[in-house]
Order: structure tokens, then sequence, then C-alpha cells
């Protein structure tokens, strides 16, 4: 989707809730002010604002649940989550500096955030369904928004509760489409707490993104072990989709649930190992070992000649597909075998079916090396498979280039063991845990940034006022100091913001 249709549509669809809410304000101003009471929803221009008090309970009592030694452990990780939140701090900064001063052009990816990485500098970007990222994907990213945003402000409701702070409501703003959560505490008896028990309760909720990530990146490592009962990992590849102008869809290609454990000999035991065959078999080109009497049997040769195009030696008709020139290829001393000419033509697919092993030396157990003089953009792959039952099935030939494969094909590394499983389901899983990194990651580092609006502000205040109160007497030189160090951070996030935003968004609808 084009950032400017994305951005459209989303202010049209703001332009029409401020439309109806200012109409059934006018023309149903009881009823529906006593359905936005009763719901905690509110409507503003290019906002939308929900709140509400109904978890205040519950939290009391999971807070004030469990022994003496239970709070101890909760009060320690507490402590540790203020060490962690300082040391994220410095961290943040470096990221926003890094971004404000970076090179000129930013490399964004459309292939997801579960996509191979790729080795470019690291730097803040705004991450959107649709613009940067897959937009089939938005399922993944709100779902992944909603549980960072509530393990977030659990944080700061759980170290309340412990501290004995009142937890009066929870809340979520969406301010055209960047959503904000908090959680709403008294403030009398929040400022009434000495500077490490607030620190505790301020941020707890960098803490709680932090571990979150923690535990997810441990469920994404170990899921080889999770998933053994019921799916075998890394051990070969099952198709989980062809797009519809897949190549290799067909009575004659592959299927979905099949499983793939060979491209041209190459072993496939997991999404990694399955595009690095596919790459091989461009810049390789394995030989093959096929006998002698298939190929008198077979030979189509005409007059050798050269492609008109690109020079490329040709001694087949240029009219057929299904045939390509073969060169034999000298063994490890030189010698060619005197009972075949140096290049015969024959057909593809057949020969292929009467490969006994792939060579690369020109030495064959059986029979003789033959290599295909194809153009370098192009290679010929032969899929070995099976069925979900374990039985061999005919293998797949495909002549053309492995981006073809790549792009139209999609495998999953989770082979399922019953019949009732799909393939799909841990991949969904794991790459909402990949999402679940990378978001939480990025809150807590963008919340410990001493920005207005962030924890990092409120941090920053605390900070302040509780090691300047010897030097600065004055409460308002303190508020001073606070407000110039949020400044500044503000400023810096603004800058590295808005660079992303003209790289990512608006420099391409110029």
């Amino acid at each position: 989707m084009d950032p400017l249709v994305f951005f459209i549509v989303l202010a049209l669809l703001y332009g029409v809730l401020y439309f109806f809410d200012r109409f059934f304000k006018s023309c149903m101003h009881y009823p529906y002010d006593a359905f936005l009471k009763n719901t905690g929803l509110s409507v503003n221009f290019m906002s939308l604002h929900w709140h509400t008090s109904a978890f205040n309970r519950t939290l009391l009592r999971w807070g004030s649940a469990g022994n003496s030694c239970t709070r101890r452990v909760m009060v320690t990780s507490f402590n540790v989550g203020v060490l962690v939140t300082f040391s994220l701090l410095p961290i943040g900064l470096i990221l926003l500096i890094a971004t404000i001063f970076s090179g000129g052009e930013q490399e964004t990816s459309t292939s997801g955030v579960g996509s191979s990485p790729v080795a470019v500098p690291v730097q803040l970007e705004i991450l959107l369904p649709g613009v940067n990222l897959p937009l089939e994907e938005i399922g993944y990213y709100i779902t992944t928004l909603v549980l960072c945003l509530v393990v977030h402000e659990m944080g700061h409701a759980l170290a309340a509760v412990l501290e004995d702070v009142p937890v009066t409501g929870f809340g979520i703003k969406f301010i055209y489409c960047l959503p904000l959560a908090y959680t709403e505490l008294s403030h009398d008896h929040l400022n009434g707490l000495r500077w490490f028990r607030k620190l505790r309760v301020l941020c707890a909720g960098i803490w709680h993104n932090f571990v979150f990530a923690g535990v997810c990146y441990l469920l994404i490592s170990t899921v080889g072990i999770t998933m053994s009962p019921l799916y075998a990992y890394n051990q070969h590849v099952v198709v989980t989709e062809l797009t519809r102008k897949s190549p290799l869809r067909g009575e004659r290609g592959l299927q979905v649930d099949n499983l793939v454990t060979q491209v041209n000999g190459c072993p496939v035991n997991s999404e990694e190992s399955w595009v690095t065959c596919l790459q091989n078999s461009l810049k390789l080109k394995p030989g093959y070992c096929v006998s002698a009497d298939f190929v008198q049997l077979n030979d189509e040769s005409s007059a050798i000649s050269h492609h008109s195009i690109d020079g490329q030696l040709q001694c087949c008709d240029e009219l057929n597909p299904n045939v390509s020139c073969f060169e034999v290829v000298e063994d490890a001393n030189g010698d060619v075998p005197v009972e075949l000419p140096q290049h015969v033509c024959l057909n593809v697919r057949r020969t292929l079916e009467e490969v006994t092993e792939h060579c690369s030396s020109g030495v064959c157990n059986e029979g003789f090396c033959l290599r295909p003089l194809i153009r370098n953009i192009t290679a010929i792959m032969t899929f070995k498979r099976q069925n979900s039952r374990g039985e061999k099935l005919p293998p797949v030939i495909y002549v053309g280039h492995p981006w073809d494969v790549t792009r139209t094909v999609e495998v999953s590394a989770f082979v399922p063991r019953y019949s009732f499983l799909k393939a799909a389901w841990p991949d969904a899983w794991l790459l909402l845990l990949k999402y679940n990194v990378v978001f939480s990651i990025g809150l807590a580092l963008i919340n410990a940034i001493p920005c207005f609006g962030f924890d990092g502000a409120h941090i920053t205040s605390t900070v302040i006022h509780s090691f300047l109160v010897g030097r600065v007497d004055q409460h308002a030189k303190r508020d001073l100091i606070s407000v110039i160090i949020t400044s500044v951070g503000s400023l810096l996030f603004g800058l590295a913001l808005l660079k992303v935003a003209w790289l990512s968004f608006l420099r391409p609808l110029l």
C-alpha cells in the first residue's frame, strides 16, 4: 500500500468517527453521553481515547497476594528494573544520535519482521503495515502492540500496588496513527514516596517490556524443543503455500504439504539450507551422470552455432524449449570419453529423470558427466520430495531463476507429525514472538529517553529533584533543569522521527 493512501484512509476514518460523534451529541445527547460514559470512550479530532477502572480490584488482589517471600522477589525484580532502565538510557540516546547523523539513505524492509537479517546500520525506524511491513501481517502488528502496551502498563500498576500507591484506572489513546497507553495513579501517593521507591514504579513498565522481550526470545530459541512433540523441526522443509502465478504449480509441480528433501543433490533440512541450495543451483551449475547408451539414443544435436543474442553455444533447435545443449565434462586427468561427442542435445526432463548422481569434477561412478549449457541467469533445479507419510514422489524439475522459486513458494521447517496439524501454525507463532521481541525492545529503549510524554521524563524529574535538592534549593530551578534535559531529549527524538518519516514516507511521495 502506498504511504499516502494509508494516511488518507486513516484520516477519513477519523473524520467519519468525529462527524458521527458530533451528530449524536447534538441529536441524541443523553443516550449517547450515557453510552460514552459506560464504555469509557471519547472521540476527538484525529484522536480516540478509552479509559476504564474495571481492573483496579483485580490488580489490588494480585499485588497483595502471596507471602513475604513473593514480595521480596518482586521488590528485587523492580530494583533490577531500575538499574536496567538507567543502562538503556545511553543506548537510546546513541540510537537517536546515530539516526540523526547517519547517511541520507535508509534501507527499509518490506518483507516483514520475520525476514532474514540484513547487515544495515542500527537506527530508528517507523514500522507501519502496508508501508514498510507486509499488509497481510497487520494482525501480528496490532496483537503485538496490544500485548506490549498491556505488559508495560501492568508493570507500572503492579509496582504501584506493591508500593501502596492507588491505581485509579487504565487508558489508551490513538493520536492519528500513534497508540499511547497509560496507567492512572494517585499523584499525591506517588510523589510522597522516597525517590528509589518512586523509581521502581516509574521504571517498572520499561523493565516489564525488557523481561517480556527476553521471554519471547527464549521461546524463539527453544521452539524446536517445545514443538518437538507435534512437529519435526529442521529435518526437511514442507511446502505451505504456492502463489497463484508460481511456475511450480501444476500436476507435475510442487504441491502444498510436499516435503522437499534435496535441491540438485543439496540436502534441505531448514529454511536457511533451502535458500542456500537454491542459490547454489545458480552459482555451482552441477553436472549430471548419464549413461552413454542414453545419450546415443536420445541425442537431438543439430549443427553447432552460437546464440544470436549472448553468444551462448547452441547445439539444439532454439524453437524447442524442452531440449538443452549439454557439454561432456573432462575428468580430473583431462580425459574425454571417445564414444561421446563434446556437445549433445538432450531433452532436459528425460535426461534428469535418468540421472544416477551429480558430478562436479567430471568423475562418475556410472556413466559420464554432462553439464547443461544455459544462460547465467538460468538454472536447472531438481526437487526431490516426499508426501506427508514419507513416501517418495517423482522429482520436480524446473528450469528458470531461483528467485522465481523463493518468491512464489513458501516453505516451513516445521514438519507436522500428525495429519490434523498445519505447518503454518508454528510459523505464525514464531513470527508473533519475533514481532514482540522487536517491539518490546523498541518500546523499552524509547521510553527510557527523557522525552515529554515518556517514562524517561518522569524518571529524569525524579532524579533531578532527589540528587540536586542539597545543591539547588529552589524547587522551580530544579524543575527548570528537568525541563531543559527533557527538552533536549525531546528535540533529539523529534529530529530522529522527522528524518525517518522523511526518508521512509515523505520523500518517496515527491
